[in-house]
């Protein structure tokens, strides 16, 4: 089995292990509770986002793969929000459409639950946490990533000898195609820890 296989099996034993966490959910419960619809909301947007993720690291889709990573660091956020505001009450704001982030947690400093905030109560017990979310959040906005995959690793500092590149993916990126395939699969075992600790 070559690299590609490798990762590509590893997100799909990820995907049955959230599934069969969600299975565990809705047998303790037996219901429709706030924990059940909680974990399918938190489980199927990620098991949506892994599916994508497939598609873009068998494509060498690199910009698409890193920013797949923020949308699964942020269900990180939003589980960290629950836990902060307690399910009941983060429930109620989501049925009211509206958003934790709005929701101050100091009033001196009139500090809301940024995401920001969010990623530093996550990294507190989840160390490097920080780091994963920065790098994606680098590759979601245009930075020093965008250059590279789009002009190759010979950039000058005045593109002058940059060639550029228009086609799908980036198959030269293949090493930090796979670290970021790892990324994804470290953040999926944060999320369903962080969510055995709120829902079990």
């Amino acid at each position: 089995m070559g690299i590609k296989e490798e990762e590509l099996k590893k997100l799909a034993d990820i995907k049955k292990v959230m599934q069969d966490f969600m299975i565990a959910i809705y047998n303790k419960y037996q219901c429709r509770s706030k924990e059940v619809v909680f974990t399918g909301m938190i489980i199927k947007k990620s098991i949506d986002i892994l599916s994508v993720s497939e598609s873009a690291f068998k494509s060498n889709i690199i910009t698409v793969q890193i920013s797949l990573l923020r949308l699964l660091c942020d269900n990180c956020l939003a589980i960290e929000s629950a836990k902060l505001l307690g399910l009941d009450k983060f429930m109620d704001l989501i049925m009211a459409n509206q958003r934790p982030n709005s929701v101050i947690i100091n009033e001196e400093t009139e500090e809301t639950m940024s995401d920001g905030y969010l990623k530093r109560m996550v990294a507190e017990d989840y160390p490097g946490f920080d780091k994963v979310y920065k790098f994606a959040c680098e590759g979601v906005h245009f930075s020093k990533q965008t250059i590279k995959g789009t002009f190759g690793s010979s950039v000058s500092g005045d593109f002058s000898i940059a060639s550029i590149n228009f086609k799908p993916g980036n198959p030269e990126l293949k090493e930090e195609l796979v670290q970021n395939n790892k990324s994804m699969i470290t953040i999926c075992k944060i999320i369903i820890d962080m969510l055995k600790h709120l829902c079990m």
